[in-house]
């Protein structure tokens, strides 16, 4: 038997016709309500004083005739109920205390001779409030200021073509929505780490040509350090970003729906009716397509909460409203840890970075932070030290960071060489020039190498006065100098030696000798030559 509820509307047409004075016939003509109903509140209305050629009905009369709907049809119970109210307090408690499936109930009672099909067992159930998800009331929060707040959700959109060949990768969606105007911006993405997330929040900001002042935050990754409901904890990345563009990010419960509703549908929403059945030449495409579909389609729909479009609002009311946006890409930041090598270096991003050998030793745990142009690094959040960016392959190294006796054999340069030398002493310095002053000074390093080390192992004094005893007979070797540190001579004088002649020779001859000359054919003049000492040679002959 079907219930139709009577109107406030239609009671008040019906009074107001039988006071005109029509007739039951005639009023159930217009009004198409059955001739019993208008008898019934015919009755009602002379029962609470309403006369037919007196006054109009009051709300209060009208009130008390409108309380006949609420005793609508009569309900016929059903062979099921007759069967299990015999079992209904047995039926509650296996539900609510034992925590049984709705099947084992059904075979419970099977076994107490009382055979019901599960769906008539499913409908008794639920007639008495056991079974099913409860209905929890709700209220509608009021709606935020202009440019206060925005949402942003994560969804899959579908695949598409990734470069020339057939090959088709996931394509996610990051959608943001202004809590006020409803505006909305989709950024399609193939990942979710921080580069590609800080990347699209640019876009997006670009797009709305300013920032909200809270954001509210799905749980991915690049953002939240673990879903925690009670104490969210945001990336360090996410963290500076969010500092150095002015607004507050506030993630949402996982799990919680509600924290965002604004945004809830609306990657759905982009999916069913911008991505599906669209064309798309990669990624670049997609997001300029996207963007279109932003301006053209969503942002001029008539949306079914504000009955407003959301562009329209957009432009006139919170566009304003929002925190400026300079229009500078962010410098996105890349966070790392990373350990002192026993090289005095870190390995970063596949390049080497140089550590202070006073402050962070072979074994330190440092923080590196990496960008398009530099490289910090950081112990216990202070920093250390500053390096330009280098490639894949490369190498920033400080001297200074090395340790001082390490320093001369990481310069590899001869002057470096010479200038510490000098330090040791005038003469060391000098030693050392005649040493690397050669055609090929890289052949000598090492023992410009050994010769610091000297003054280290004989003290700089005694160094000096060797070299310069080996300068004054011009011994420029450093093994035969470490023997005159180790012997001690570098005090002794050094012996005078007398410029003499050298002595004649045993068979020395002059050279009129060896002449030969054609006196008589044969013949050799006899000459006689004195040497010194009163020898003589006749002849030649000695």
């Amino acid at each position: 038997m079907v219930y139709k509820e009577v109107s406030r509307v239609e009671v008040e047409e019906i009074i107001r016709q039988w006071q005109a004075g029509r007739g039951i016939k005639a009023i159930a003509r217009s009004t198409g309500i059955s001739r019993n109903t208008i008898r019934k509140y015919l009755l009602t209305v002379q029962s609470i004083g309403l006369a037919r050629n007196g006054q109009p009905p009051t709300d209060y009369q009208l009130t008390a005739l409108l309380q006949l709907n609420q005793a609508g049809p009569t309900e016929t119970p059903s062979p099921t109920d007759k069967m299990l109210d015999p079992y209904s307090t047995l039926i509650e408690q296996w539900l609510k205390r034992d925590q049984l499936k709705l099947v084992r109930v059904q075979d419970l009672l099977a076994q107490k001779q009382c055979v019901v099909a599960y769906t008539c067992l499913r409908r008794y159930v639920r007639k008495k409030g056991w079974f099913g998800k409860d209905k929890h009331s709700t209220v509608r929060m009021p709606d935020t200021e202009p440019g206060q707040m925005a949402e942003i959700d994560f969804g899959r959109l579908g695949l598409i073509k990734d470069g020339e060949g057939d090959k088709k990768r996931l394509v996610w969606g990051m959608m943001t929505v202004l809590n006020y105007s409803r505006h909305q911006f989709l950024w399609p993405l193939f990942g979710q780490q921080i580069t590609d997330v800080l990347e699209g929040l640019e876009a997006t900001w670009a797009f709305f040509n300013g920032i909200p002042r809270y954001v509210i935050l799905d749980n991915f990754p690049a953002a939240i350090v673990g879903a925690d409901p009670l104490n969210p904890r945001l990336t360090r990345g996410f963290m500076e970003y969010a500092k150095h563009r002015g607004f507050i990010a506030d993630p949402a419960r996982p799990g919680h729906p509600k924290d965002k509703p604004k945004i809830e549908r609306n990657v759905p929403y982009a999916r069913e009716r911008f991505f599906k059945g669209g064309q798309f030449i990669g990624l670049i495409d997609l997001r300029e397509q996207a963007r279109i579909w932003c301006l053209q389609v969503a942002g001029q729909r008539v949306h079914g909460t504000t009955r407003k479009l959301p562009l329209v609002v957009f432009q006139e009311e919170e566009l304003s409203r929002l925190l400026p946006y300079d229009g500078e890409l962010y410098d996105v930041p890349d966070w790392h840890k990373a350990t002192v090598h026993p090289d005095h270096h870190i390995y970063y991003r596949y390049a080497l970075y140089s550590a202070p050998y006073n402050t962070c030793p072979p074994g330190t745990e440092l923080e590196v932070k990496g960008d398009s142009k530099l490289v910090r690094l950081y112990k216990r959040g202070e920093l250390i030290k500053i390096h330009p960016r280098k490639p894949r392959g490369g190498k920033s190294t400080d001297q200074n960071d090395y340790p001082p006796e390490l320093t001369p054999y990481t310069l590899r340069s001869t002057n470096y060489l010479c200038q510490k030398s000098a330090e040791l002493g005038e003469s060391v310095g000098a030693f050392a020039t005649r040493l690397l002053g050669g055609p090929t000074p890289w052949s000598k390093m090492r023992q410009a190498y050994k010769l610091l080390h000297l003054g280290e192992r004989y003290t700089s004094l005694r160094l000096n006065l060797a070299c310069e005893k080996a300068l004054t007979v011009d011994l420029i070797d450093v093994r035969r100098l470490e023997k005159i540190l180790k012997e001690a001579l570098e005090q002794e004088a050094v012996p005078s030696i007398g410029i003499q002649l050298p002595l004649p020779g045993r068979f020395a001859r002059p050279g009129r000798v060896f002449a030969i000359g054609s006196n008589n054919g044969n013949q050799v003049n006899e000459q006689i030559t004195s040497y010194p000492g009163g020898q003589t040679n006749q002849g030649g002959i000695l």
